[in-house]
């Protein structure tokens, strides 16, 4: 003990020490003032920090502006590109459109299933009771808005169909309604080889994976993740040619006989502002004509 005190050298920095955790625990107060010295002290550290910062700031300004510029370069450069492709597929399509009038021409055929007029519309109406299977819209009968008319987004993808229409209002029936007679007859267009569209069946909802479901698909033609699907336009509701979305997963259904399509659709079904009803053209067949089959059928069972 003795030694102990005589080491005076150990005895300071002991001293030091505790000053030192004392000083820290007084200087992290929440509820104390500042000193004098302190207030001097913290200005010029805080001016130092400045002095150091604004060059800092002013450079890394220099290096982001130089970045987004690049940026911007890159981007123009691609959409130049984007630009030159447009300007070629839209020759082209000028150049099919003119070969398909003339070839309709010498077929004497004036209508196509492909052929619509639009009328645009405003959805007034979603009930959350029914928020996946309808919503109403500010156009109806005296606007020639007639049941099973088909109802596409301001993309041109397919929302659904009429279900009901009053003098000034309609329901649509939206594509997610899992309803069993909600079917879209539809076609995949296979861009492998010259294959024909592939036709199916569009007849369910993936409410958990936001998915389409397109069934009776032959299970002979080779269907790509990323191909488009379109109305076959032979469903006698919707004319040819709407989109509907995309394919994300190919699988053979549970018999083994047909192909299961999942469709990443085109038209965001929760996000409905402004919609267009399409007026088909083409005639329905007569329903005097499907009654009288339709009485064939059950006379010859």
């Amino acid at each position: 003990m003795r030694s102990f005190f005589s080491n005076k050298k150990l005895i300071v920095l002991l001293v030091s020490i505790i000053f030192l955790m004392a000083l820290i625990g007084f200087t992290m107060r929440d509820d104390r003032n500042l000193s004098q010295p302190e207030q001097i002290m913290r200005d010029a550290v805080g001016w130092v920090q400045n002095l150091v910062s604004a060059p800092a700031h002013f450079f890394g300004g220099i290096y982001e502006n130089v970045s987004e510029i690049i940026h911007v370069y890159d981007e123009n450069r691609l959409l130049r590109t984007r630009l030159e492709e447009y300007a070629q597929l839209s020759v082209q399509k000028d150049l099919l459109d003119e070969e398909n009038e003339r070839l309709r021409g010498m077929l004497e055929i004036d209508e196509t299933l492909s052929d619509y007029s639009r009328i645009s519309a405003v959805v007034i109406n979603r009930s959350p009771d029914a928020w996946e299977q309808y919503i109403g819209i500010n156009r109806g009968e005296t606007d020639e808005v007639t049941d099973d008319m088909a109802v596409i987004d301001s993309q041109g993808g397919l929302v659904g169909k009429i279900n009901d229409s009053s003098k000034f209002t309609s329901y649509v029936q939206l594509l997610s309604d899992n309803d069993p007679t909600n079917l879209v007859s539809a076609q995949v267009l296979v861009e492998e080889g010259d294959q024909d569209p592939a036709m199916g069946f569009i007849e369910g909802y993936d409410v958990a994976e936001d998915r389409l479901i397109m069934r009776k698909v032959d299970i002979d033609v080779e269907i790509s993740e990323g191909e488009m699907v379109t109305t076959s336009g032979l469903g006698d509701v919707y004319p040819s040619g709407l989109l509907i979305g995309e394919v994300v997963e190919v699988e053979v259904d549970e018999f083994g006989l047909s192909q299961n399509i999942y469709i990443e659709p085109t038209a965001d079904f929760s996000t409905l502002d402004y919609v267009f009803v399409v007026q088909r053209h083409l005639p329905s067949m007569d329903t005097d004509i499907e009654e009288l089959e339709e009485d064939e059928e059950g006379d010859g069972e």
